[in-house]
């Protein structure tokens, strides 16, 4: 029996050897907390045949932590007070400690404190229905020991990690701070050239500014206005090129640095909106170029070589949206070349000069329409001296065609009906005579009207209508050929309207009268914002000069003097024998 009971005790005790064996195992292959308090729970269950273990862990200033439990079943759960009392005992003892609760599901714990070098870094209880024995309470203290070892080294991987962590976030955060002050050094630095190149730009719009009140002549503003712009970027050469109607660039006279002479042999440089080319690139794109004589692209570097430079920077030269060409510096005297902030100033003046440019044409436009009005206000000051005598004349002349024409045929007819009172009088002969008589006065005073005031002016439409009604009065007089090419705005006002027919009417009323012409042509068509007439016959003609001796020289005053006073003009050419021309121009109001 002896040797019996002492096999069956070695065999239990080889048993426990192992199964702490495989719990050493088993706890050197895990790193983490949870899984070396997952491992350790599960041997206590097996070893002590518990209900139920749990694991507690204390931070370094011994405050509770973490807590893992598992239970046998999988559903059994202890109450928090009865582990926090367990917790009590357990951290009053070194040995392991039990006593008996009031839950029959948990009648006996057993806990041990977890101690590693020293320290200590948790607690480890199981609970049953059953009680220990002491080898079970002995087992669970050698396991508790085993398992707060590997816990403790967990807790330090878990540590270094956090160490590591922490060391990686501080590097990215210096990463970032470094990336920061890089940037913020770089905004400073960009702060600075925005401000330089802001004080160069204010100075340029300043200098152009003083340059375009000085009152020099354009050639001396460019010449005056490029130096300015070379002192501003450094450079050794300044030129304008200008936009030429042909599509190309022609540099301008006046550049810094170079004389006028060279300028001239400059090839102009074709330049449109459809090409690629750099000048094109430039005028009609925004496109800011900068070369060096060490590029590869030939674009522009005729330019280089023309002017004898290494570098040039280029920007577009504009008015509004108006294309003017561009503005160029080259030969920069900085060893790194042209920059952006050279761009930056080139731009404004660039946009500066567009817009002086504009103002000197706006000027010289000006200068134009005062001297137009001018001799408006000439035209004027004569109608009104002529006033009078225009208008008794115009009277008379209304009584004198009423008088010789459509009087003159009513005498006639009346004389004609009186006759029909005679003895052995036609009266089929006389009625004809009379009506034919009564027909050409109703013409008479219908023509006359029809030029005092045209109806069909006022109606949508009539102005185009009126003109040939007028011209077909012209066939019907005189039997010429009347060939017309006529092309109105009818969007315009009736006193331009009835401006443009009396011309037409006066100029028509000669040849009926005094030209006996057998072709007449009639010219009417719009010109920008403004008409264009003229009027040619093939009659007797006259000697301008000997105009105001002649028959109807009121009629030709009067188109002088109504196209100025519009602010227009009439020119007429003629010749004994050779006909009459008369054109007139006259703006849409």
């Amino acid at each position: 029996m002896k040797g019996e009971t002492a096999s069956r005790l070695e065999s239990g005790v080889w048993d426990l050897l192992e199964g702490f064996q495989a719990l050493s195992s088993a706890l050197a292959s895990h790193k983490s907390v949870a899984e070396i308090s997952e491992t350790a729970l599960w041997f206590a269950l097996e070893l002590t045949k518990s209900s139920i273990a749990f694991i507690g862990l204390v931070d370094e200033a011994g405050s509770p932590d973490r807590v893992f439990s598992k239970a046998a079943d999988g559903s059994a759960s202890m109450p928090q007070d009865e582990i926090e009392r367990l917790f009590v005992a357990a951290a009053a003892s070194s040995s392991p400690v039990t006593y008996f609760g009031p839950n029959p599901a948990f009648r006996s714990y057993c806990g041990q404190q977890l101690v590693a070098g020293g320290q200590v870094v948790g607690m480890m209880g199981v609970a049953s229905s059953t009680g220990y024995t002491a080898v079970q309470q002995r087992a669970f203290a050698v396991l508790a020991h085993q398992a707060a070892a590997a816990l403790s080294i967990g807790q330090l991987n878990e540590r270094r990690q956090q160490m590591v962590d922490t060391l990686v976030n501080l590097r990215g955060d210096i990463d970032r701070l470094e990336k920061k002050k890089l940037i913020a050094e770089e905004r400073a630095k960009a702060a600075e050239r925005v401000e330089r190149a802001h004080e160069a730009s204010v100075a340029t719009l300043l200098a152009i500014s003083r340059h375009a009140r000085s009152g020099h002549s354009t050639g001396d503003f460019y010449r005056r206005l490029t130096a300015s712009i070379a002192e501003l970027v450094a450079s050794r050469k300044v030129l304008f090129w200008q936009l030429r109607d042909d599509g190309t660039l022609a540099a301008i006279p006046g550049g810094h640095g170079v004389n006028d002479d060279f300028v001239s042999q400059l090839h102009p440089v074709p330049c449109d909106r459809e090409r690629d080319d750099a000048a094109s690139r430039v005028v009609f794109g925004d496109y800011i170029f900068r070369a060096t004589g060490n590029d590869d692209t030939q674009d522009f570097l005729h330019a280089l070589d023309s002017l004898n430079v290494n570098n040039a920077i280029a920007v577009p030269w504009r008015a509004g949206e108006q294309r003017l060409g561009l503005v160029a510096a080259y030969d920069s005297r900085r060893p790194e070349g042209f920059s952006r902030e050279d761009a930056w100033v080139l731009q404004k003046a660039g946009l500066a000069a567009g817009l002086v440019w504009q103002l000197k044409y706006a000027d010289t436009d000006l200068k134009k329409t005062t001297d137009r009005l001018q001799k408006v206000d000439t035209a004027r000051q004569m109608l009104l001296k002529n006033v009078s005598t225009a208008v008794d004349k115009a009277r008379k002349r209304f009584a004198g065609e009423l008088h010789d024409d459509a009087l003159q045929k009513l005498t006639a007819a009346e004389l004609s009906l009186q006759r029909l009172h005679e003895p052995g009088a036609d009266h089929s002969v006389l009625l004809s005579e009379t009506e034919d008589l009564l027909a050409q006065t109703e013409e008479a005073l219908r023509r006359l009207l029809f030029e005092v005031r045209p109806p069909a002016l006022e109606i949508p439409g009539g102005f185009e209508d009126t003109i040939h009604d007028r011209l077909a009065m012209v066939r019907s007089l005189t039997g010429a050929e009347v060939e017309a090419e006529i092309e109105l705005p009818d969007d315009v006002s009736y006193e331009f309207k009835s401006t443009i027919f009396r011309q037409v009417a006066e100029a028509v009323t000669n040849i009926e009268k005094h030209a006996a012409a057998t072709a007449v042509k009639v010219v009417l068509k719009p010109d920008e914002r403004a008409v264009y007439g003229m009027i040619t016959d093939n009659g007797r003609g006259f000697v301008i000069s000997e105009r105001e001796h002649l028959p109807g020289h009121l009629g030709l005053l009067a188109l002088h003097e109504r196209s100025l006073l519009a602010g227009g003009w009439t020119r007429i050419e003629s010749e004994p024998g050779r006909g009459t021309k008369v054109e007139f121009w006259i703006p849409i109001d």
